[in-house]
């Protein structure tokens, strides 16, 4: 396990003190299983063990053992959270938040050339108007997703405008139709929203930032509802945009509006409250031209149905999205998230995202010359992985010689449970212990530290 903080490479190893650990337990374990216990150690004690690696070490593995790992982590993890601390005590924190988030609850991995319903819909189409495509079409199965969608609008524009065919247009088009609600059934609608216990932890996390800082702007690239349910289901304040209750409206001034009780000596006391931004669209909004000013009206999603119809306020995974972006309210939305990440004394945490969107990428490059910037990435892959992005690639080499930028990466320092539950402290945390701890060795009369 490794990051990158202040420009130093950081190796985490737990090697040493697991050994430790099962000689004070009187056992004994051969090498390979020490190394298997240090990698793996987050998923041992989250009970989070595939099959092959719960039958090698099963029979050394106890709750005491376990417990001990577990205190292990957290002592030897303590320099992330310190780390953390200070970014939630930014000025201004924003969170970007993509895919790798809500895998937890079901959402599937986009960027995967697997089986799928998406690739049944192109293996079963046939286009008798312009059955020359029909070739192309089946060579579409072997892309990734976003790849043979993009495809798709081209073979679209193809027949559209070179031959100037309206019945193979109109064919095509009913195949995108049906790819896109394969796509969203497929990697979307997987989610259970019963299992949303790590956005209410990370939510909490954010809320304990002081009443005296700015809110915390939360960014998604998802078009999924689990933090707008985690914040309800917590009673947390959220601005995501839409104002009015029965027909609610997009309107970006929302974004500004305040909570506040009065109190009853006359004073107002400011309620904590989030601000959401879905960049990529979500389930929940609709056109309604009746609607202005941005013609996109918010309707409730009831949790225990699955929608049956392809939604349409989201930019669908394809190459053009960066142009989808500058289209309302998307526009309005990349605006925020620009004029957000270039205030002075920012923080950006990033998690869950593979740096595949250029039009992201460019948002934080620019956003990178703003010197009081603090760019926090939490990154699933490590530098070796070969998936790992170009643009990722050049943050990796720039964090070595920026130490505004810090790189947590791997599959446990870069897993969304893991940095929820052990890497992002509350804020404060450690201030709040060490007082309890001085107040309490005082009152002992024990002056030894």
């Amino acid at each position: 396990m490794k990051y990158i903080h202040g420009q130093q490479e950081n190796v985490l190893s737990f090697e040493k003190p697991i050994r430790e650990i099962f000689q004070q337990a009187g056992k004994e374990i051969p090498d390979e299983l020490v190394e298997l216990f240090n990698n793996n150690i987050y998923r041992i004690i989250v009970n989070d063990m595939d099959n092959d690696i719960e039958k090698k070490i099963s029979i050394y593995l106890d709750d005491s053992i376990k417990n001990e790992l577990e205190k292990l982590f957290i002592k030897e993890t303590e320099a992330i959270r310190s780390v953390m601390a200070t970014c939630l005590r930014s000025d201004n924190l924003h969170v970007l938040m993509s895919n790798g988030c809500s895998l937890y609850a079901g959402s599937r991995a986009i960027n995967k050339n697997e089986d799928s319903g998406c690739k049944k819909i192109l293996e079963e189409s046939k286009l008798e108007n312009a059955p020359g495509l029909n070739s192309i079409l089946q060579e579409l199965t072997e892309l990734k997703p976003e790849a043979a969608l993009d495809r798709l609008y081209e073979i679209k524009m193809y027949c559209e405008n070179v031959l100037k065919n309206e019945n193979a247009t109109e064919e095509i088009n009913g195949v995108i139709e049906k790819y896109k609600e394969a796509f969203i059934n497929e990697f979307v609608l997987t989610i259970d929203y019963s299992k949303n216990h790590l956005h209410k932890l990370f939510i909490k996390r954010l809320m304990s930032r002081s009443a005296k800082l700015n809110r915390v702007n939360v960014f998604t690239l998802n078009y999924d509802l689990l933090i707008e349910k985690s914040t309800e289901e917590l009673g947390v304040p959220i601005n995501n945009g839409f104002s009015g209750f029965h027909y609610r409206t997009f309107n970006p001034s929302m974004y500004h509006q305040d909570y506040h009780y009065n109190i009853s000596d006359g004073k107002r006391a400011y309620a904590k409250s989030l601000n959401l931004y879905k960049l990529h669209g979500s389930l929940s909004w609709k056109f309604d031209h009746t609607k202005p000013p941005y013609g996109i009206t918010e309707i409730q999603y009831d949790f225990s149905q699955r929608i049956n119809f392809v939604p349409e306020c989201i930019i669908y995974p394809v190459q053009s999205k960066k142009k989808h972006s500058l289209d309302l309210p998307y526009s309005e939305m990349f605006r925020q998230f620009v004029e957000s990440i270039n205030k002075s004394n920012s923080t950006l945490i990033i998690m869950g995202y593979s740096f595949g969107d250029e039009h992201i990428n460019d948002l934080i490059t620019n956003a990178l010359t703003n010197p009081s910037l603090n760019l926090v990435i939490f990154s699933y892959m490590d530098e070796n992985d070969p998936n790992l992005s170009e643009y990722q690639k050049r943050l990796h080499a720039r964090c070595k010689e920026d130490s505004r930028i810090t790189i947590f990466y791997g599959s446990t320092l870069g897993d969304f449970g893991c940095i929820v539950r052990y890497l992002i402290p509350y804020a404060d945390v450690n201030e709040f212990e060490s007082i309890i701890f001085d107040t309490l060795r005082t009152l002992k009369g024990d002056s030894k530290t």
